[in-house]
């Protein structure tokens, strides 16, 4: 993948693009590793779907992303009966998707894991307390778990889950306004004189993580604004179009998230491939000195920018802070 990045990025494509391919090399090493499952199993007792979350459910993966996945069941499910089945089909496939590069999740937000193995009734009441009480792992969780889609399985299974979410967010303003509170914890590396925050400690002392402070502040925004008004797609790029032709975002401000999710993703793809090229797993912490003088200005504007629309996201939905 690492040199499929390089040739795309030598072609001019951009992390949209890179996005969706690195992801459906993803769901077709998923899907191919479902159906070994099943050649291994037999065929599953009730009907299931196989969930991707986080960035693969938003066809955003890069090179250094691990794996956040889940097993929707349906309601025929018996624990008694087909537990041990799905437990052999998660196992089956998640250490597959290891072996292939995509890491486990840190947090075993896996379908290999039980809670993340289960029917749909339950899917319908994890999703029900997360905006109903929506505390510090709720949300955390609803990070990862609101951008899901069906790689493989039953069609009807997604598309009744899916429709539960996005109905029940859409009338909770509340809950809302806890995501938002939630996503402004995620700040650009920009400083009051507009100055580049390094890291002054950790693992990686002088770099900005462009993930954390960069991209995911600008996909958790557009989280909470698009179950906000019902939006189906759950790519940020998608998501940001959608926002701006409906007006729930301004559509200068939905202009220029996306030029700035492009310049964040660029550079962060570049140090990816950069660093898998000198044989070292990629991660996402830039130098300024990885960086041209006019990126660094660019960079500086495309921060500037989130930094200004978190604080209208903040307004927007300051009376569910109260």
């Amino acid at each position: 993948m690492p040199d499929a990045m390089r040739r795309m990025l030598a072609e001019g494509r951009g992390p949209r693009a890179i996005g969706h391919a690195v992801s459906d090399v993803a769901d077709c090493v998923t899907a191919r590793l479902l159906e070994a499952a099943e050649c291994e199993l037999g065929p599953p007792p009730v009907p299931y779907a196989w969930l991707a979350a986080g960035s693969q459910g938003r066809r955003e993966l890069t090179a250094g992303s691990d794996q956040d996945n889940g097993l929707l069941l349906d309601d025929a499910f018996e624990e008694s009966r087909h537990r041990v089945y799905f437990a052999a089909l998660g196992a089956h496939v998640c250490h597959g998707l290891h072996a292939c590069g995509y890491v486990h999740c840190p947090g075993e937000m896996m379908a290999m894991t039980e809670r993340w193995c289960q029917p749909l009734s339950v899917w319908r009441r994890y999703f029900s307390e997360w905006i109903e009480q929506p505390e510090p792992k709720a949300l955390m969780l609803s990070s990862v778990f609101f951008d899901f889609r069906a790689i493989a399985g039953g069609d009807p299974l997604f598309g009744q889950l899916h429709d539960f979410v996005l109905e029940k967010t859409r009338r909770n303003t509340i809950f809302l306004a806890h995501l938002a509170r939630n996503a402004m914890s995620r700040t650009p590396p920009i400083g009051f004189f507009r100055n580049f925050v390094m890291a002054r400690g950790g693992e990686h002392p002088g770099t900005m993580d462009l993930k954390i402070r960069g991209v995911t502040p600008i996909v958790e925004m557009s989280r909470v604004h698009a179950l906000s008004v019902g939006i189906v797609a759950v790519n940020t790029f998608d998501r940001l179009e959608e926002l701006g032709a409906r007006g729930a975002v301004s559509p200068g401000g939905a202009r220029g998230l996306l030029e700035a999710l492009d310049l964040i993703g660029s550079i962060r793809l570049r140090h990816q491939v950069r660093m898998a090229s000198e044989g070292l797993r990629p991660d996402n912490h830039i130098r300024l000195d990885e960086l041209s003088a006019n990126e660094r200005k660019r960079l500086r504007a495309a921060f500037v920018l989130v930094r200004t629309m978190q604080s209208a996201m903040e307004a927007k939905y300051r009376h569910g802070f109260m």
